[in-house]
């Protein structure tokens, strides 16, 4: 009986992602000293890892050749020394918490106007959602990542748990529910110019809780860089950011896609990556060139947050930290797919941040990455890190500083 019991919890962490022993008692009809003994027995054995007030799951990836999948609990640490966490060096750590969706991509000869119907010439089902995206391009960047996510319990859970689990993501955190369908994109993209429309189901992403975040505290302090986006549970991203601030780690935060939430987030963000859409809404003033994103990266500073990026898309990205404006020009790119560019951005500027390099050099890098990251088919497709650094020292680049007229 002891055996099965032991069986049916490991089956009831792996299908819901995190377990309280309440939770455990209740669904197996025994005392909850008696999960606890259960939960110690396993953790002994080297099966599990005890977190305060029950268990969960964290899937990590050590085999890079052979992508051997492993489970393995994490061992919460309530407990660290704030003056050591602030004068600690680089270790290269990114947490991201966001969004898995599946992706439906149409490659179309042009999008289609309004009540349309277009034949397309190729479709892939493939996996996506910013905080996927993100985290994927972080790890080929050369980070350490470590991705919490939720999922559902339908066709395309176990396809979203596999493909996670054999990525290049060091670890990650999947909780599950059974009240909202796996997260999914709808993307139709122009074979002609590369441009998309997408359209979002977030379901289970919004599903995820404060609580659920807070049982992820240890690999959350752990990181150099938190990477955040809009396709989560504003809760659990008030949970993570409040985490964040306590503990000295910077925040990246890409406000996409908008919501006008994040202005209340502001103060509590160090690096905002807005596109030129995203700025517009966050200034109140229309971003068509370069002086016009001066203007709005200036409105949005004032708002609270330490540094503001708006990237431009084919034009590159203006940065603007209270006192000068950084314009990296992009890198030339024989252009395939758009879907990813942000997310491509995104996840090598929080990976070269990570590594203590400085913010110039970041957003050269996080430019080149994303111009290798939109000659590939659809948004999950990233670049070597490697064929990064070709890029960068094969391509004469000049970013421009000036200084604020204030």
């Amino acid at each position: 009986m002891k055996a099965e019991r032991h069986k049916k919890i490991i089956n009831l962490i792996k299908g819901h992602g995190a377990v309280k022993v309440s939770v455990l008692a209740k669904e197996l009809d025994v005392t909850k000293e008696t999960i606890r003994s259960d939960l110690n027995t396993l953790a002994e054995k080297g099966i599990i890892k005890r977190c305060h007030g029950g268990a969960f799951i964290e899937f990590e990836t050590l085999d890079k050749v052979a992508k051997k999948e492993i489970i393995q609990f994490l061992e919460c640490n309530d407990q660290i020394d704030k003056n050591d966490l602030a004068n600690k060096t680089a270790i290269n750590k990114v947490c991201v918490l966001g969004s898995f969706n599946v992706d439906m991509i149409s490659y179309l000869p042009r999008l289609p106007e309004a009540g349309e119907s277009l034949l397309s010439n190729k479709f892939i089902f493939s996996p996506g959602g910013k905080g996927c995206n993100q985290a994927l391009a972080a790890s080929y960047a050369d980070a350490q990542v470590h991705f919490i996510t939720k999922i559902g319990t339908d066709q395309f859970s176990d396809y979203a748990v596999n493909f996670i689990s054999s990525s290049r993501i060091k670890t990650s955190t999947i909780y599950q529910t059974e009240n909202y369908q796996t997260g999914t994109a709808s993307i139709f993209v122009s074979e002609e110019s590369g441009e998309n429309i997408i359209s979002i189901y977030s379901g289970s992403n919004m599903d995820i809780s404060a609580d659920e975040v807070k049982i992820q505290k240890d690999k959350i302090i752990d990181a150099d860089i938190i990477l955040l986006q809009l396709e989560t549970n504003i809760e659990a991203l008030k949970e993570i950011i409040a985490i964040g601030n306590e503990n000295n780690i910077p925040i990246i935060l890409n406000p996409a896609p908008y919501n006008k939430i994040v202005n209340e987030l502001l103060p509590m963000i160090d690096v905002l990556t807005p596109n030129e859409t995203e700025a517009s809404l966050l200034s109140g003033i229309e971003v068509l060139d370069l002086e016009s994103a001066k203007n709005a990266a200036v409105s949005i500073y004032q708002q609270g947050v330490n540094k503001v990026v708006i990237t431009l898309g084919s034009k590159g990205s203006l940065a603007y930290d209270g006192y000068k404006y950084i314009y990296s020009p992009a890198y030339p790119a024989v252009v395939k797919n758009t879907a990813g560019a942000g997310d491509a951005f995104n996840g090598a500027l929080a990976a070269s941040l990570a590594k203590g390099k400085q913010f110039s050099y970041a957003l050269r890098y996080a430019s080149a990455f994303s111009s290798l990251a939109v000659e590939t088919s659809n948004a999950s497709e990233m670049p070597e890190d490697i064929n990064v650094m070709h890029r960068i020292n094969q391509t004469t680049y000049s970013q421009i500083v000036t200084q604020s007229p204030e």
